[in-house]
């Protein structure tokens, strides 16, 4: 018989799948938990547009987005990384995470 993590599903606990990206994962918990929105975990999309439709962030939320990023993935956004491209979703916003862990690793 084949358990729900065998498909990927999400396990009964609540817990994300086994297979998501962490960097997204811890991204969303920041959204959820940190931010001052009306969010849960499990409502949000990693593809979801920050800013208007999607999760409707304002500029000040996003300075307390930065500062948490910058604290929990101990790291400091480039000033080239800062810019609407890096934050179109939590996606761009990781794959900026990653390329400057990877460069403070270097």
């Amino acid at each position: 018989m084949e358990t729900k993590q065998a498909r990927g599903e999400q396990p009964a606990t609540g817990a994300p799948p086994v297979h998501q990206d962490p960097v997204i994962e811890k991204l969303k918990r920041i959204v959820a938990d940190d931010l001052d929105v009306n969010l849960s975990y499990d409502e949000i999309d990693p593809g979801a547009p920050l800013f208007e439709e999607g999760l409707a962030l304002d500029s000040v939320v996003l300075v307390e987005l930065i500062s948490f990023v910058e604290r929990r993935f101990d790291i400091e956004l480039r000033d080239d990384a800062l810019n609407m491209a890096t934050f179109q979703n939590l996606e761009t916003l990781a794959r900026a995470i990653r390329e400057q862990t990877d460069l403070q690793r270097a």
